[in-house]
């Protein structure tokens, strides 16, 4: 059994030192960078909550991919929100917080949404502060901002619960 070992010093001063097995300095890192972005308060939700995900009843990563288990209620903006819940997967699940458009559509398609151009499904969530975005055409790859981090976080729980029966 080697050791792993991950050392993180954010610019908000804040530090993680974590050595172990795989599975517990990811599990660290994870729950270390989640108290970094705490998720804004909604209707109803005590202030501080973090999100409850479920990401294996989420999404499925299989083959170097990612397939969501459930869809998100339909509406003109629910290929954004997929791709918002498939980038935070990426991240959390395949350690590819920068995954490229070609990915995205790829696993759009595999999800059931209708794809175009991913430049026009995400160009709100560009506006609106939650990806950036950076290189051209098919290479183009797509990275949450810290906002967009807590909108992903926000609809992966909810795709929980739909998927898991909770609500």
């Amino acid at each position: 059994m080697s050791a792993h070992r991950v050392r993180l010093k954010l610019p908000n001063g804040a530090e993680l030192e974590a050595e172990g097995d795989a599975d517990f300095v990811r599990r660290e890192r994870e729950e270390f960078l989640l108290r970094q972005t705490p998720p804004a308060p909604s209707s109803g939700e005590a202030p501080g909550r973090e999100p409850r995900v479920d990401w294996n009843a989420v999404v499925e990563a299989r083959g170097g991919g990612l397939l969501l288990r459930g869809k998100i209620p339909e509406g003109d903006k629910a290929g954004r929100d997929a791709c918002l819940v498939l980038l935070i997967a990426s991240d959390k699940l395949l350690s590819l917080p920068k995954p490229t458009a070609a990915m995205l559509a790829k696993w759009l398609r595999a999800a059931g949404y209708p794809v175009g151009r991913m430049d026009r499904t995400l160009q709100d969530a560009i506006a609106q502060g939650e990806l950036l975005s950076s290189g051209s055409r098919r290479s183009r790859r797509y990275e949450l901002t810290a906002s967009g981090k807590i909108r992903a976080l926000l609809l992966a729980e909810r795709l929980t619960a739909a998927v898991l029966g909770r609500r």
